[in-house]
């Protein structure tokens, strides 16, 4: 049977629903661009003719420009995909004689239903329409002039009672299906705001590590760039509530306070507002004030409710949070401008706006609340967080006071953000795609490597990746509705379950014992708390190690008698062990030092370190029984752990994306500068380790953030 359906990268494209989705997301596209895109996805790998391509477009004798025609519709389906000519993904030019789709494409007979709303409930019994009256028949003529009347009178009465009636009994009709449709496609959106009206998105790109601020104008898809944030980092932005002017933050990556500053929407010199904000700015509705949160420290340390005019004046502040703080820096303004909202551990706080004591908004706590926007025109919001049962951060509607919650989204999509129109009907969500798969790194090769798991939205090995004593892999997964460790052999086969729990609580990092006798890992709890246990192989006779507030990630010795992790104590993480038979924390570290890694001679430890405010982190080399380091290497900024040790534990491994392309990278313990281990031209590192037989796993994949329209919302 002949394909209908074809499937390339992370997207689908339905020839019998004329549809083009991205991941689960139907995309907006015109008949004659969806014509071509088929041409190309029925031809992978095979020149495309720019005759092929006009026959495809244009009917024969119509009178147009071909070449300029061919060049605007190639590039405008190049825009749907997210490619460039430069390098690209999907479309290649050849250059005088036409294009090549060179992407992989898989052919799928049957495609998957779309992703829909839940169907309304419907009625199990049939309504039927109440009976018209008896037409009146007068029993004498007398009455003939007073039954005309009352005709006239009584039937269109009844006519209207079973109007009313229908109306209130027949089903209702169906609400439109949520539609989404990406508003970015450049996958390196930070954060986004809706302007009020719903007409203009601002965004903040970040492109191998610059940012840069953008207006957009949706009904167009004209971009303009407004500001270079010259190195600086922005933690939000928002539009003013007349429209005219964005606010934005801009602050060194490590410095836990930036600096406001408000620009018109169609470019020009940015106005400085006030210092000391550490998140986004929550403009006031009526536009005269703003609320921010500030950090006293670069951790969490003590943060604070403030507000002030929007010229920078009559700061005020209105209340202070110790460790851990309020999540994320994130703050609003109900829609009426009485109250501030901000989540605190796992609830949601209001405050009044002119100072009093915060109170908790009703409701069983959140799982995580990662962030919240205002929901005009009542004094509801819009949350993405963490629910009992969520897989991944979804996005919900809150009511005000009550705290009643409506999930709005129920999708496999990863959210990070979200905002609403002035009007409550569009909301604009950053939307986090990661897709990974399992890889081995080829012996004696740095860019040819043996996939073994398929990529895909599983996250296989972000959230935990090892190789047993044995030489076989374990990895994280997450399944519809568990978070898995699975084991595999090292060429893939073989695979088995070895721990499942409930998402998104559960186990994280597992790491199976030296003596491969136990597993360790990670098992996390609502309130943001984090633990170390240990379990038998099999998953059984789970016994907790640690009571920590967040103790976390670990590293064992190669005997298996000691547990190393990062723990959070006050304001900062520091160091710790623990025995594997239970028993009390040992303190290695005074100063901040976390992602532990134990060398494989048992002789040192390799973390993460900031020796001082506004510097780039470093890689500290510490004795195994603590104290100070006794190397002290500073990291690219755009370095990142885990950590691990080489064989001959001579070299700390760690991830490096200078360019947006994830490598690892080898620091020698002596003298020299990190090496690189990898050379991709592609893609991203997310966890790794390396055996000690000298081979190396990769969890490995893309990790794209959009911003993403979502209509025909009603709460």
């Amino acid at each position: 049977m002949k394909a209908t359906a074809f499937k390339f990268g992370p997207f689908e494209l339905d020839s019998m629903r004329v549809e083009l989705r991205r991941r689960g997301i139907r995309l907006r596209i015109s008949p004659s661009h969806f014509r071509l895109l088929l041409l190309f996805v029925t031809r992978p790998g095979e020149l495309v003719t720019r005759e092929q391509i006009a026959a495809c477009l244009w009917k024969e004798g119509q009178n147009v420009d071909v070449m300029g025609g061919i060049n605007t519709a190639v590039n405008k389906l190049r825009s749907h995909l997210g490619d460039t000519a430069a390098t690209p993904n999907y479309i290649e030019t050849v250059t005088g004689t036409g294009y090549r789709f060179v992407a992989r494409v898989v052919e799928i007979d049957e495609p998957e239903e779309p992703l829909q709303a839940p169907a309304p409930a419907s009625s199990d019994a049939a309504l039927s329409s109440p009976p018209l009256p008896a037409p009146v028949l007068p029993a004498r003529q007398g009455f003939k002039f007073r039954v005309a009347i009352a005709a006239v009178v009584v039937v269109p009465a009844s006519i209207l009672l079973y109007w009313l009636f229908a109306s209130a009994l027949a089903p209702k009709a169906p609400r439109a299906e949520l539609e989404l449709v990406y508003a970015t496609s450049s996958g390196d959106i930070r954060s986004a705001d809706i302007s009020p009206d719903g007409k203009l998105i601002a965004y903040v790109r970040d492109t191998a590590g610059r940012q840069t601020l953008w207006v957009k104008q949706l009904a167009t898809d004209r971009v303009l760039q407004v500001d270079d944030l010259d190195g600086d980092h922005c933690p939000g932005l928002a539009f003013s509530p007349d429209g005219s002017y964005v606010y934005f933050v801009r602050k060194p990556e490590l410095n836990p306070n930036g600096v406001l500053y408000r620009v018109p929407y169609l470019g020009g010199t940015p106005v400085r507002v006030l210092s000391g904000i550490s998140g986004e700015p929550a403009i006031s509705p009526d536009g005269r004030r703003v609320a921010f949160i500030r950090s006293t420290l670069a951790t969490h340390g003590e943060d604070s409710v403030v507000t002030a005019g929007v010229d920078g004046s009559g700061e005020r502040t209105l209340a202070s949070y110790g460790a851990p703080g309020i999540h994320f820096n994130r703050i609003i303004w109900t829609p009426d401008g009485k109250y501030l909202v901000f989540p605190f551990q796992s609830h949601l706080m209001l405050i009044p706006a002119e100072g009093g004591a915060a109170q908790q908004i009703p409701g069983d706590p959140w799982v995580s609340i990662d962030d919240l926007g205002a929901l005009p025109p009542g004094r509801s919001l819009v949350v993405v967080g963490l629910r009992k049962g969520s897989l991944r951060p979804q996005i919900f509607a809150v009511s005000l006071p009550s705290g009643e919650i409506q999930q709005v989204t129920h999708d496999l999509s990863q959210y990070v953000a979200v905002r609403a129109s002035a009007d409550g009907k569009a909301l604009l969500a950053v939307q986090n795609q990661i897709l990974s798969s399992i890889q081995v790194l080829a012996t004696g090769s740095k860019s040819e490597v043996l996939t073994l798991s398929a990529e895909n939205q599983a996250q296989n090995g972000v959230d935990g990746l090892a190789w047993t004593p044995t030489g076989n892999i374990i990895y994280g997964s997450l399944s519809d509705s568990h978070r898995e460790f699975r084991e595999m052999e090292s060429d893939g086969t073989n695979q088995r379950m070895l721990l499942s729990g409930s998402a998104p609580l559960g186990f994280f990092q597992l790491v199976v014992s030296p003596r491969n006798d136990f597993i360790v890992a990670t098992r996390w709890f609502e309130n943001d708390v984090a633990n170390i246990w240990r379990l038998d192989l099999n998953g059984q006779n789970a016994s907790q190690l640690t009571n920590g507030k967040q103790d976390f990630p670990l590293s064992i010795t190669p005997d298996g008698k000691w547990i190393v992790y990062g723990s959070l104590q006050g304001d900062r993480s520091v160091l710790m062990k623990v025995s594997s038979q239970g028993g009390s924390p040992v303190q290695l570290t005074d100063y901040q030092a976390d992602s532990p890694s134990v060398s494989p001679d048992g002789k040192w430890i390799a973390c993460l370190t900031v020796s001082s405010r506004n510097k780039s982190p470093s890689l500290a080399v510490i004795p195994i029984s603590g104290g100070e380091p006794t190397r002290l290497i500073e990291l690219p900024a755009t370095a990142s752990p885990p950590f691990d040790w080489s064989p001959d534990s001579r070299q700390v491994a760690f991830i490096n994306s200078p360019d947006g392309v994830g490598n690892l990278y080898a620091q020698p313990l002596a003298d020299g500068p990190a090496v690189p281990l990898t050379h991709f031209a592609s893609g991203r590192i997310f966890n790794f380790q390396w055996s000690r037989q000298g081979r190396i796993v990769l969890s490995r994949g893309s990790d794209t953030v959009d911003a993403v329209l979502i209509r025909n919302f009603r709460h």
